[in-house]
């Protein structure tokens, strides 16, 4: 049985943290959508949950490549206020995309998502002063 990646290894070839960034959230989305689904089951006309041990998934979210977009804004500069609020939308959109993870039975991602939306505020308040 194979395992399909999201985002898939061709997806992620764009040149841009921005871009990257897109596809990330499009593919969290497209898993999250595979998870919810893939957990109800139709059965003569009644839904019940079916639950799914790790052997019988067929698709995982790529961590290494939000973990490699994540380094790259880390290393974004922050030497003036454009930079520092260039870097906190980056980092609330990345926090988005864990929101969207969260939501495909994740609830363990919330303080990852916390935690950027928090660096997130105090970088956007940093580059407004």
């Amino acid at each position: 049985m194979t395992v399909t990646f999201y985002p898939h290894e061709d997806e992620l070839t764009t040149s841009t943290t921005d871009q990257k960034l897109e596809v990330l959230l499009e593919s969290a989305q497209r898993y999250k959508a595979l998870v919810l689904d893939s957990g109800i089951q139709m059965t003569e006309g009644a839904t019940e949950k079916k639950r799914i041990s790790p052997r019988d998934m067929t698709h995982a979210y790529n961590w290494e490549e939000i973990a490699t977009v994540l380094r790259e804004i880390r290393d974004l500069p922050e030497g003036n206020p454009s930079a520092r609020l260039n870097k906190s939308e980056k980092l609330k959109k990345l926090a988005e995309i864990y929101e969207v993870l969260r939501a495909a039975k994740m609830p363990k991602l919330e303080a990852v998502r916390i935690a950027l939306m928090n660096e997130s505020k105090q970088l956007a308040s940093e580059g407004g002063s």
